[in-house]
């Protein structure tokens, strides 16, 4: 690591001192809203999944999905998916198989 590197990794970590920037740079953010965000990014991330119909909350951890997918296979998919995400205490799946 070059001497500009440090002095520029002292900087940043002298202005994140605060619990603010702290969080802001935290990616386990376990709260509903980044649950809900975190949620959305991992389905949409899978192009196999199509969250066009898809509505995410997130509640105390309690993650509720609702809306209309394509298969069995999907709906497994995106349980298997969200039930590995930081923060995720239960998931509710309130989706139809559209034939």
């Amino acid at each position: 690591m070059d001497i500009r590197s440090l002095l520029a990794a002292l900087l940043i970590g002298a202005f994140c001192a605060g619990a603010g920037c702290m969080r802001a740079m935290n990616p386990e953010d376990v709260s509903d809203p980044g649950i809900t965000a975190r949620v959305k990014a991992e389905l949409k991330a899978h192009k196999e999944i199509d969250v066009q119909y898809l509505d995410v909350s997130t509640n105390m951890g309690v993650v509720t999905i609702s809306g209309l997918t394509e298969s069995p296979e999907t709906k497994r998919r995106i349980n298997k998916l969200v039930r590995r995400i930081p923060g995720v205490k239960q998931l509710l799946l309130n989706l139809l198989i559209q034939e």
